[in-house]
This record gives structure tokens, C-alpha cells and sequence, in this order.
């Protein structure tokens, strides 16, 4: 049975990965992201005091947002961050162990491949989602030639995605997409126009949900 998680993933058509070098940023950012209508939102490990990040957010919104950690590499790191509150992991690879620990919480596992062999074994090992990463490296034809023989699997690229070509990706196959530093405009993100910043990142949003694509 699908996990109900992965629908509303699927449902939000867009999650902002926030990879920052501070955590005021990530969580400026983040406030961006929800006031602009994003119903989920990944950090990355790399972030400064990630997990506080992750436990600040959670307190603020509660379960009106799904809250995820990406760049995890294995199972020690994925039993922190759901002992923090995700509702999802993220693997840049075959971080296969943290499909267990992610499955006895009640969460999801999101594991990166790139090639069909890597696809089959994120099948295998039961994963919620295949992350195809990094994306723009086979750009959408590639995910169009795995969404050809894997045809009922969940994926989601990410990496080098941008409002230019979400679009190519999800008629390519992918069921929902990871949008890195290209969702911010790094001007505007520096000089903290937040009303700039939810404009622009608004409309991305609505755009990938048709509404002005």
C-alpha cells in the first residue's frame, strides 16, 4: 500500500531543497517557501545545526507542512533526523539502510540512482521514491527512457532543475520535482526582499501547478 506521504509529495508538484552554509538562512528561506504556498520542504544534512533547523520549523508548523532531510548517506544519520521530525529522507545514492528505519517510523525513503541498475536496486530495497540525480546530467530523455521500463515507479529528479524545464521533466515522467538554489534569486535572497522573494517563488509554484504555465 502507498505510504499516504507520498501522495501529498506527489500532490505538491515542487519541493525546495534548502542547501544554505547557515541556518538563519535556511530557515529565512524556509519561511519564504511556506508563505508561497510549498506544502513540503527539504534541508540538507550540509546545513550548520540542521536538526534545529528541522525541530524549529516543526514547532512552527506542526504537521501543516512535510518536513524532510536530504544529502543523508546512511542509517545512523537517518535514525537522527527522524528522531528530529522528518517526515522524509533523502540519499543522493543507494543508501538502501535507511529504507528501514525510515518504513518503522512510519516515514518515507527517497533513494538516489541514476542508472537502471541503481533503479532496480532502489526497488528492491523498497523505496518510497527513486531521486534521479544529479538530473541535468541525462536531462529529461533519460528520465523518459527510465519511466519507459519502470512504469509504475515513483521519481523524482532533482538537480540542475529550474522553472525553465520543471515542465520537460514532469512530461518526462517525473511525478514531483526537487528545485535547489535556482528557486531563489541569490540577489534578492542576500539583500532579504522578501516580497521580491514571494513573488518570484510563488509564481514557480503556480506554475507548476498549471495555474499560469
Amino acid at each position: 500500500m502507498t505510504n499516504p506521504l507520498t501522495t501529498q509529495l506527489i500532490q505538491t508538484r515542487v519541493v525546495p531543497v534548502l542547501r544554505y552554509t547557515d541556518a538563519e538562512t535556511a530557515l529565512y528561506a524556509a519561511d519564504i517557501a511556506v508563505r508561497a504556498g510549498f506544502e513540503a520542504i527539504e534541508l540538507t544534512w550540509t546545513i550548520p545545526d540542521v536538526l534545529d533547523v528541522l525541530q524549529t520549523l516543526r514547532k512552527q508548523h506542526g504537521t501543516s507542512i512535510l518536513l524532510g532531510v536530504g544529502t543523508l548517506m546512511n542509517a545512523d544519520q537517518a535514525r537522527a533526523v527522524l528522531n528530529a521530525g522528518a517526515d522524509f529522507l533523502v540519499s543522493p545514492g543507494l543508501a538502501t539502510d535507511m529504507v528501514a528505519p525510515a518504513h518503522e517510523a512510519g516515514k518515507l525513503c527517497l533513494v538516489g540512482a541514476f542508472t537502471p541498475s541503481e533503479v532496480m536496486a532502489a526497488i528492491r530495497a523498497e523505496a518510497d521514491v527513486v531521486k534521479i540525480f544529479p538530473a541535468d546530467t541525462g536531462g529529461p530523455a533519460h528520465l523518459a527512457a527510465l519511466r519507459a521500463v519502470f512504469s509504475s515507479t515513483v521519481f523524482c529528479p532533482t538537480g540542475g532543475l529550474s522553472a525553465k524545464n520543471m515542465h520537460d521533466y514532469f512530461q518526462a515522467g517525473a511525478s514531483f520535482v526537487g528545485i535547489g538554489s535556482s528557486l531563489y534569486d541569490k540577489k534578492a535572497l542576500a539583500a532579504r526582499d522578501t516580497d521580491g522573494l514571494l513573488a518570484s517563488v510563488r509564481s514557480i509554484r503556480e506554475a507548476a501547478h498549471g495555474k499560469h504555465a
